[in-house]
């Protein structure tokens, strides 16, 4: 529980978020580390306020650590500064409640729930964006990197031809990263794993805390951050949520619906009210609507 002596300044909070960022630049000095150390140790609440903040930048994964604050632009510094000053004025767990949607929201692409978008990048890849997705991308002289935040994406790797260096393309997720081989291959952000599908050539996949290993065409996995699942067939129909279709074959429903137990057919992805009118003539289901938007789904 705080105590009255545990709380922090507004000043304070503000000059916690201005060492984190500084110290999470690429230019950053010896000097200036050298001034943020004496900043900590000058007072019980700096260190508070500095444990606060970089607790929810790793939490909310604001910023993947290949790249530094300084390849952000003006707006997207300044909205994770306001962040950053809030995460050392309020409990951790609060903030990273709260702002879990923030992240999503500045996300240089998304989608909403129903929605699909299709991303091409300068390096000429393309990158389709399923239902409730969320990307970051950053590209600099040694990489091409796509961060997914949220839900589901398919990667075409372009040739990169204006580069006169070999970046290599990358993806990451909450338990690792993934580095494209000259590839085409479809990356699912779930609870507590991520899921990887390849379709065209490879793709090195590296768990945060476990040895990496080498996925062909035609395999798919999954993998926590200390794992990797063996290796098991690509089903073609997994990708069919780019034209607007979800197959599904003797698969569970929990995912879909959690009243049901088993599925098979395929259906529009953006003719919700067609799919909910099917399941009773084929499910033991009963499909009832109390508005227009709040539909209930029970077995009979």
């Amino acid at each position: 529980m705080s105590s009255p002596g545990d709380a922090i300044s507004r000043e304070v909070a503000r000059q916690a978020a201005h060492w984190l960022m500084l110290m999470h630049d690429e230019c950053t000095s010896a000097a200036e580390q050298q001034a943020c150390a004496r900043w900590r140790a000058a007072d019980p609440a700096h260190e508070r306020a500095w444990q606060r903040a970089d607790r929810v930048r790793r939490q909310l994964g604001l910023l993947p650590p290949e790249m530094a604050m300084g390849t952000l632009n003006r707006q997207r510094r300044q909205a994770l500064k306001n962040l950053l000053v809030l995460a050392a004025l309020v409990p951790a767990g609060y903030v990273g409640y709260q702002a879990t949607p923030w992240r999503e929201w500045q996300a240089d692409h998304r989608t909403a729930i129903g929605e699909r978008l299709q991303v091409k990048l300068q390096d000429g890849s393309l990158v389709d964006l399923n239902t409730g997705t969320a990307i970051n991308v950053y590209f600099n002289a040694e990489q091409r990197l796509i961060q997914l935040l949220r839900g589901e994406i398919l990667v075409d790797s372009g040739a990169d031809p204006d580069h006169p260096v070999h970046r290599p393309l990358r993806v990451t997720t909450a338990q690792g990263r993934m580095q494209a081989l000259g590839t085409r291959f479809s990356v699912r952000q779930l609870d507590d794993t991520t899921h990887l599908a390849v379709l065209q050539g490879q793709v090195r996949v590296e768990p945060l805390h476990a040895a990496s290993r080498v996925i062909n065409a035609g395999e798919q996995v999954s993998f926590a951050s200390t794992y990797i699942s063996q290796p098991t067939p690509v089903l073609e129909q997994d990708t069919r949520w780019t034209t607007g279709q979800l197959v599904v074959d003797d698969l569970p429903l929990g995912d879909f619906l959690r009243e049901l137990n088993r599925i098979s057919g395929g259906f529009q992805l953006e003719n919700t009210d067609a799919i909910l009118a099917a399941l009773p003539r084929t499910l033991p289901v009963q499909v009832a609507y109390r508005t227009r938007y709040w539909v209930s789904v029970s077995k009979k």
